[in-house]
């Protein structure tokens, strides 16, 4: 499937379907403590098994579900037996519970955090013939997915960044999960509410490093892939359509990606839209061009 360049997709000549080389957990062993939300499945699952495998000394996994997080710390510790783990159910949209994770995560590990994954994340609910819906009219699950993917990453944003701020050797590092689908302004590809939280996600991003990045902050708004996970399992309706033709990452690839991405201070790709294919070698060749022109940011065209 090909895409506008204005998308990104081809920003490097080479791609990455998984992780692998300079993307390898194992090859960007550093003592992290690294939160991750929305961890129960899909890829929060895979981005803490990612950290685990990196050599992180300690994960905050939250979700919803605390079967689910029961599952990931068996999985963690399979990893690394050794790993503190904090596993606290936490619904993002909710103020009260964002902060109580923030408080136990300053508690347990006296006050250091150096990566926060800010996942959690849905898209609008199927319609009864399957299919997402399309239009403004038609997506009535418009609030929940707003309040989920944009409330509840600024709720992340405000009780986790102080704490990234105060640790004052660490890594500073917030990272927003966005899409692909914040550059298609209509519907035939992904739900209204969906692409209007993403597109928030990256000016969210831009906003932070804007904001704090004076501060030490580092705020990377990353393109996760095109992945088959619990939310994009049902997107495909029929053998060899486009959505089964797309999502062919593999679900680690943003995991892998992401310890590249935060074992050192990558300022110049701080505020900026990042997607998890692009070749890192290239990546890191355009970075005169990406700082002098001011690339990877949503600009209006005049």
């Amino acid at each position: 499937m090909s895409f506008p360049a204005y998308t990104g997709v081809n920003f490097t000549s080479t791609l990455h379907s998984k992780a692998e080389g300079p993307t390898e957990p194992e090859n960007n062993k550093r003592p992290y403590v690294v939160c991750v939300t929305g961890a129960g499945k899909g890829l929060g699952y895979h981005i803490s098994l990612a950290y685990a495998r990196a050599g992180a000394s300690g994960l905050i996994i939250s979700s919803r579900t605390q079967a689910d997080l029961g599952t990931l710390s068996k999985d963690l510790r399979n990893i690394n037996p050794d790993l503190d783990i904090l596993a606290q159910v936490c619904d993002t949209t909710k103020d009260e519970d964002v902060a109580k994770l923030a408080a136990a995560t300053k508690d347990r590990f006296n006050g250091r955090l150096d990566v926060c994954v800010a996942n959690a994340g849905i898209i609008s609910k199927y319609l009864p013939d399957g299919t997402l819906p399309q239009g403004v009219v038609a997506d009535l699950d418009f609030e929940r997915v707003i309040n989920i993917n944009v409330v509840g990453t600024v709720l992340t944003a405000r009780h986790f960044v102080p704490l990234l701020l105060n640790t004052a050797d660490g890594a500073k590092s917030f990272i927003g999960i966005t899409s692909l689908a914040a550059h298609f302004p209509h519907s035939a590809f992904t739900t209204v509410a969906y692409n209007l939280s993403k597109t928030s996600m990256c000016r969210l991003i831009e906003h932070m490093e804007n904001d704090h990045g004076k501060e030490g902050l580092l705020a990377y708004a990353v393109h996760p892939g095109a992945v088959l996970t619990p939310q994009t399992a049902k997107h495909s309706l029929e053998k060899g359509d486009a959505w089964e033709n797309l999502l062919t990452d593999d679900i680690g690839l943003c995991g892998g990606f992401l310890t590249w991405l935060t074992k050192e201070r990558r300022e110049w790709l701080s505020g900026r839209y990042v997607a998890v294919a692009w070749d890192v070698a290239e990546l890191e060749k355009k970075e005169g061009a990406i700082v002098e022109q001011d690339l990877l940011k949503f600009q209006m065209k005049v």
